[in-house]
């Protein structure tokens, strides 16, 4: 109730990474596919102080006394006073002076800082959308501070795109000046080189090469016609040696006048024919064309020998012009190598100058191409939804605290009590008593607060006090063999369990019910029989035990309730000696003649033996636990003790039980009913 309400504007921002593509340009900075790495990175951005500061100078939050501590009022809350003052405490003795543009700077720091603690950005799961909230005292002013952050954050992303760029423009601008350099110098060492090598090319070929292309091609040529005439000059030699030249014309020589003479001769050798079947060997015209034949072949013959000829000096030419082919082509190869091994140095130089070109051309597109980004860029983030007047506050948030205070502090009700109730190291329920002590638990007595103790009984004859006391004389009596327990002694582990009282109230219930019962009070240590009925006794046990007094004379009968009583003092020797005596023992047999009931108020177990040696003398022993105060480590050490002196316990019973704190517990044994339906007693 005493916070001041906080007000907080909600505004959503969505990573988009999609864009209206004015140029077909690559971006400077490459836009990957949003993950969730890269929305909790902006998340970062919008908390970050550069946003912060952006804010804070657009609003001018440094004259905002709600940023500014040191524009608040005097009389602010009390809260704001001790952040104040607190904000403002400085380690050590002295005060440093500080200049008043330090003291501005410090207090611009100060102003952005407190707007950094109170901007939060939370991503929407299984989205790109951020949350922006801002919080402030004013309503008005949380929406106000909202939209400007999630302004900003646009608008850093803008800032942050143009100086990339325009760091990249004049990165890409120094370096092209360098790469226009190395292009000139690279082509100008080529040429200078070409030059030098002469290695001046033509339509992309080198002369020397081009000649010896063209020699090789006549080369060629002039080989297959000199295989071709050395072919007919072999054929024509074989021929002639064979005497076959006239025939060799017709197959190796192609000659228009050896055929118009062959012609002739087959037109001769076809009148010759005729002639001689028709005239003689010896006719005129026989000889004379007989002569005109020889004449004629003797032309074909010297025609074929002068072609033949022709043919041989060919072949030496054609010979000749070989030669001199192949030894110009030798000295072209011989130039031609050595322009190979000229041409490496200038094919790495080509290179080198191709690539610095290359490389000059890329880095002009590319500045062309960043220099007219400058103009177009985009944000990868966009506002979707603007934050408006909050209308209820932020913090604090009364019934959400109220409600988890509440569930807190029930929670933490239910784990102290159950550490507690594991803690707990005493005994509350009667099932307690039979798992740990391994004996029947033969009841409850409840708490009596009202006084004296002992009177009432007698006055709430109906009480639950009564009832559980009644019940107990039931357990005892039907726990054996009926008539078999006449002797009980009542003890405990320690002083002030009530066992006294219980012996008393027992012995008194028992009697009201017509029994002849008689207690005898066996603590010779601390005595409480007498003072519980507040009377002097004339005679004590220890008299009788000792002859110095009879049993009839030590006996006073409470004419309250019909009760006989022995009572005991306090002795200076050792009650033990007393108690084990022989007399001892013949007097609880004379009294189990004279008595349907005794019980016997012993000492406690732990600090005095004389429980133990009481116990064996009993028929029964009823062992009395405190509720909810003894110990179950005292507990089970005296039940150890009495039995290993083998008393017979009829078993143990809680006293003092709170029955309404009881019944809460929800045991289910008597003690709950009691406690629950306490209107059916006359308490």
């Amino acid at each position: 109730m005493l916070f001041t309400p906080i007000f907080a504007g909600t505004s959503s921002v969505m990573i988009d990474t999609r864009k209206t593509r004015y140029l077909d340009l690559k971006e400077v900075i490459t836009t990957s596919q949003p993950q969730m790495t890269t929305v909790l990175s902006e998340v970062e951005v919008i908390r970050s102080r550069n946003v912060a500061q952006r804010v804070a100078d657009s609003l001018d939050l440094y004259a905002d006394p709600e940023f500014n501590p040191s524009l608040r009022a005097k009389n602010a809350g009390f809260l704001t006073s001790i952040r104040t003052t607190i904000s403002q405490f400085q380690i050590g003795s002295e005060k440093v002076a500080i200049s008043e543009e330090e003291r501005q700077h410090r207090m611009r720091i100060g102003v952005v800082s407190a707007l950094m603690g109170r901007i939060s950005a939370n991503p929407v799961p299984q989205s790109l959308v951020i949350n922006v909230s801002v919080r402030s005292e004013d309503p008005d002013k949380a929406a106000r501070l909202t939209n400007a952050v999630a302004e900003q954050y646009v608008l850093d992303q803008l800032n942050s795109k143009f100086e990339a760029t325009r760091s990249a423009s004049q990165w890409l601008n120094k370096r092209l000046e360098d790469l226009r350099n190395s292009v000139v110098l690279a082509e100008r060492a080529v040429a200078t080189y070409r030059g030098s090598s002469g290695l001046i090319e033509s339509k992309g070929v080198l002369p020397t090469h081009q000649q010896l292309t063209e020699l090789n091609t006549q080369l060629i040529q002039t080989q297959g016609r000199r295989s071709e005439l050395q072919a007919k000059v072999a054929r024509l030699e074989i021929l002639i040696r064979s005497n076959r030249g006239a025939e060799a014309a017709d197959e190796m020589i192609e000659s228009s006048l050896i055929q118009r003479l062959r012609e002739q001769e087959t037109t001769l050798m076809r009148e010759i024919s005729d002639m001689t079947t028709r005239y003689g060997e010896m006719h005129p015209k026989m000889i004379k064309g007989n002569a005109e034949m020889l004449e004629l072949r003797a032309k074909i013959n010297t025609e074929i020998s002068k072609l033949s000829q022709g043919i041989h000096n060919e072949y030496n030419v054609i010979k000749a012009r070989e030669a001199a082919l192949l030894d110009r082509i030798h000295t072209l190869e011989s130039r031609v190598v050595e322009q190979n091994k000229s041409e490496v140095r200038l094919h790495e130089l080509e290179r080198e100058a191709q690539a610095n070109r290359t490389l000059y051309e890329n880095f002009l597109n590319r500045f062309k191409e960043t220099s007219e980004q400058e103009q177009v860029q985009q944000p990868d983030a966009r506002i979707i939804s603007r934050a408006e007047r909050p209308f209820s506050a932020a913090f604090p948030r009364k019934g959400m605290i109220l409600a988890a205070v509440t569930i807190g502090a029930l929670l933490l009700s239910a784990i102290l009590a159950f550490v507690l109730e594991r803690l707990d190291n005493t005994f509350r329920s009667r099932e307690e008593l039979e798992g740990a002590l391994g004996l029947p638990a033969l009841g409850l007595i409840p708490f009596v607060d009202k006084k004296p103790v002992a009177q009432y009984l007698l006055d709430r004859p109906s009480s639950a006090f009564s009832e559980s006391l009644r019940g107990l004389w039931v357990s005892l009596s039907h726990s054996d063999i009926p008539g078999s327990t006449k002797i009980v002694a009542i003890t405990s582990s320690f002083p002030g369990e009530g066992k006294s009282m219980t012996a008393l109230s027992l012995a008194r219930t028992v009697a009201i019910l017509g029994n002849r019962v008689i207690l005898v009070d066996c603590d010779l240590r601390r005595s409480a029989v007498a003072n519980l009925l507040a009377f002097t006794p004339k005679h004590c046990l220890d008299e009788v035990l000792e002859g110095k007094a009879s049993l009839a004379d030590t006996i006073v009968r409470d004419t309250a309730s019909n009760l006989h009583i022995l009572p005991a003092r306090n002795v200076s020797r050792p009650p033990l000696d007393i108690l084990s005596s022989g007399a001892m023992i013949s007097m609880l047999e004379e009294l189990r003649r004279s008595f349907d009931f005794v019980v016997l108020d012993c000492p406690p177990v732990m600090p005095v033996s004389e429980a133990q040696v009481l116990g064996r003398l009993a028929d029964k022993t009823v062992f009395c636990v405190l509720w909810d105060k003894t110990p179950r480590e005292v507990v089970l050490g005296a039940i150890r003790q009495l039995r290993d002196v083998q008393v017979d316990l009829a078993g143990a019973i809680l006293t003092q039980v709170h029955m309404k704190k009881h019944a809460r517990y929800g045991y289910g044994d008597i003690g709950h009913y009691y406690g629950r339906y306490n209107s059916y007693y006359t308490n």
